[in-house]
């Protein structure tokens, strides 16, 4: 008789963030597919560790079939240790990563490979990607990578009822996540810019802040504050927060950015989706309809795009609803085909 399956999702704790009671994406990506799961009778949990010697502690005390280690974080050789004391656990590392953000992590190329030596080795580790560019990509040099995306239910998703009340003049711009040079936080700003000057309102330009997050991190909010500091537009710090909380300040806004270069899935789109707040992406976010992408290069093609989604609010939010939804029921399927397998 097969054990029934238990997924174990582990994510590393991220004190820039705040403390390990608050969220961010990677956290509110894994909770949502457990939660996907967990409704297809499948036992699933999602915690957050400080470090790798944690691991042990939490396979032991949920007795998983399968551990999902989230991201790049835990050593290959680890696993070596791991899969000893837990050698009916299947480990599957999973990547939330196109290559040009790998890229910057010099360690990216270097631990896959080692962990693929490890499955040569007859201990039962995968490497998976969430995207299938990414997948692709990989599967150049690398054998046997898996395919398991991210899945975003908005049911899952406490979205609040707020009553909104707005000045007429004002249009409030959520340009939400990490602040690293890829998510294109200063082109989006001046599209916003161009967009709400050629219209006479005045712009309030909202995104999360930290104490730090990346090296270049102080650069991008450093440029964005001393942007606004000589405009009679505003920028708006929000800090990180809980994901029910964090859903109350994507509710309020009257648009969503999230025009980056480069992207796997990109929670915060599905985030403003389920709000029903339109949303302006780039080709990178791939499950988008594509009257909602926009050129990243391009303020021109930002801007256009931003009056289009407005102007066709109602079309545009029932559109992405619709498009959520269809990537999500093939991601469940998706995952549901390799656990059982």
């Amino acid at each position: 008789m097969h054990r029934k399956l238990r997924v174990l999702f582990i994510v590393k704790e991220r004190v820039v963030y705040g403390d390990r009671t608050k969220s961010y994406g990677l956290v509110n990506s894994c909770a949502l597919v457990a939660k996907a799961l967990v409704r297809s009778g499948i036992q699933a949990e999602t915690v957050q560790v400080v470090d790798n010697n944690d691991i042990d502690r939490e396979v032991t005390k949920f007795k998983p079939t399968h551990c999902v280690i989230e991201a790049l974080w835990v050593v290959p050789e680890k696993f070596e240790v791991l899969s000893a004391l837990h050698p009916e656990v299947q480990w599957i590392i999973r990547l939330h990563s196109q290559v040009p953000f790998l890229a910057t992590e010099g360690i990216s190329m270097e631990w896959i490979h080692g962990y693929l030596e490890l499955l040569n080795d007859g201990i039962n580790i995968r490497v998976a990607c969430n995207n299938v560019e990414c997948l692709n990509d990989l599967s150049q040099a690398f054998e046997d990578i898996k395919y398991l995306p991210n899945v975003y239910f908005q049911e899952d998703a406490p979205v609040p009822e707020l009553d909104i009340k707005r000045r007429p003049n004002e249009l409030h711009v959520g340009a939400f996540g990490a602040l690293r040079p890829l998510k294109n936080h200063l082109k989006m700003a001046f599209a916003a810019l161009q967009y709400t000057q050629e219209r006479g309102k005045r712009l309030v330009f909202h995104i999360n802040t930290s104490a730090y997050e990346t090296a270049s991190t102080g650069s991008v909010l450093k440029n964005l504050r001393a942007l606004f500091s000589h405009t009679q537009h505003q920028l708006v710090e929000h800090e990180w927060s809980s994901h029910s909380d964090f859903l109350s300040v994507v509710k309020s806004m009257d648009l969503g950015l999230q025009v980056s270069f480069t992207e796997s899935f990109n929670i915060v789109s599905g985030d403003f989706v389920a709000c029903g707040v339109p949303v302006v992406v780039s080709n990178d976010i791939d499950w988008m309809p594509d009257m909602a992408k926009a050129s990243p290069t391009s303020t021109d093609s930002v801007t256009s795009t931003i009056a289009d989604v407005l102007a066709l609010k109602f079309i545009a939010t029932r559109l992405n609803k619709r498009y959520l939804k269809k990537y999500s029921d093939r991601s469940l399927e998706t995952w549901l085909r390799f656990l059982k397998a």
